[in-house]
C-alpha cells in the first residue's frame, strides 16, 4: 500500500512513519518541501498530512493551521480551512532524533541496545539524509520497538485514522486520541 498524502520531511522522519502504517510514504526532502507541497503543489486543494521536525526552521504556511493537541514532543495542528494536517516531531528547536531518544528512555531502554549511538550529533551523523536509514537493521528493530512507547503509539494511532479517514477525520476524535 502506498500512502502518497501523506509526507514525511526526512528519511527518517520516512523509515518511522512507514516502520508505523505498514505502507509506503510520499518522502520529502525538507519541511519547505512538505509544505510547497501542500500550499501550492499537487496536494494543495487535497487531503494531506505532513510530517516534519519542530526544529530551527519555522515555516509561514504554518500560520494557516491550528494546535489540535501535543504530547510531550509531538504537535499536532490542522489546516483553519482545507483537510491538511501537520504533526511536528521534537521539542522545540530539536529534531526527530530527540524524539526517539526521548521514546526509547520511556521505555526504560537504550540506543545502544539496538547497536546506535546515544550521543544525539552521532545518531543524527547516522540517521542524516541516509537512504540506507530504511534498510538499516539497527533503525527497524528500534522502530518496531518504539511502537510500545505510549507517545509513539499515540502518533501511530493518529496516522491510522487520519489514512483511513482523510476527509472525514473529525477533530474531536483526534483530540481524544492525542490526549487520552
Amino acid at each position: 500500500m502506498k500512502h502518497n498524502d501523506i509526507m514525511p520531511e526526512c528519511y527518517i522522519d520516512t523509515t518511522l512513519v512507514e516502520s508505523l502504517l505498514y505502507a509506503k510514504v510520499n518522502h520529502k526532502h525538507s519541511c519547505n518541501e512538505v509544505a510547497k507541497e501542500m500550499k501550492s503543489g499537487k496536494y494543495k486543494d487535497t487531503f494531506a498530512v505532513g510530517i516534519i521536525d519542530n526544529d530551527k526552521r519555522k515555516l509561514s504556511y504554518i500560520d494557516e493551521f491550528d494546535e489540535i493537541g501535543r504530547t510531550d514532543n509531538l504537535t499536532f495542528l490542522k489546516h483553519k480551512v482545507k483537510h491538511q494536517y501537520l504533526i511536528k516531531v521534537g521539542k522545540e528547536y530539536k529534531a526527530m532524533e530527540t524524539f526517539i531518544k526521548e521514546n526509547v528512555f520511556a521505555l526504560g531502554m537504550k540506543m545502544e541496545d539496538f547497536g546506535l549511538p546515544s550521543d544525539l550529533d552521532s545518531l543524527i551523523i547516522t540517521t542524516k539524509d541516509r537512504i540506507s536509514t530504511q534498510k538499516d537493521p539497527r533503525i527497524l528493530k528500534l522502530f518496531k520497538a518504539l511502537q510500545q512507547s505510549p507517545e509513539v503509539g499515540k502518533l501511530k494511532n493518529v496516522l491510522d485514522y487520519l489514512a483511513t479517514n482523510r476527509y472525514k477525520a473529525n477533530e474531536e476524535i483526534l483530540k481524544a486520541m492525542i490526549l487520552g
